[in-house]
């Protein structure tokens, strides 16, 4: 532990460093020397180590990337298969606009199209 705290009290202080510690072990994910330069690495990325630090604990996140305190940018996992907008989880879903109205004349074509498809047999015809 003294070590860690050697790595770590020197940019976020005593108190917050010794915080960071028990978080982690509290998670039963205690932090190594080589996990604490990581850490305080990404802390560093973010211009202001301190606030991010406490933004890892209040969050009660086991780890932390600066891109997460990125304002302005939503927070977008490459390993996450479902495309940004269709996921809940990742940020706002794509404003949709309404579509626009068809034309008198296209209304009329597609009219005509479900008739013949009608005459024909393709819709209407119930499933066996």
């Amino acid at each position: 532990m003294k070590e860690i705290l050697e790595i770590l009290s020197p940019v976020l202080g005593d108190d917050l460093a010794k915080d960071i510690i028990q978080h982690r072990r509290g998670l039963k994910c205690p932090l190594t020397a080589r996990g604490a330069k990581a850490l305080l690495k990404q802390y560093e990325m973010t211009g202001n180590a301190v606030e991010a630090a406490e933004e890892h604990l209040n969050r009660g996140w086991q780890g932390f990337k600066a891109e997460w305190m990125q304002k302005g940018k939503s927070f977008r996992d490459e390993r996450n298969p479902m495309p940004l907008k269709t996921s809940a989880n990742y940020g706002p879903a794509e404003i949709v606009s309404p579509p626009e109205p068809i034309s008198p004349e296209e209304a009329e074509r597609r009219r005509q199209m479900v008739a013949k498809l009608r005459a024909e047999g393709v819709i209407g015809r119930t499933m066996q």
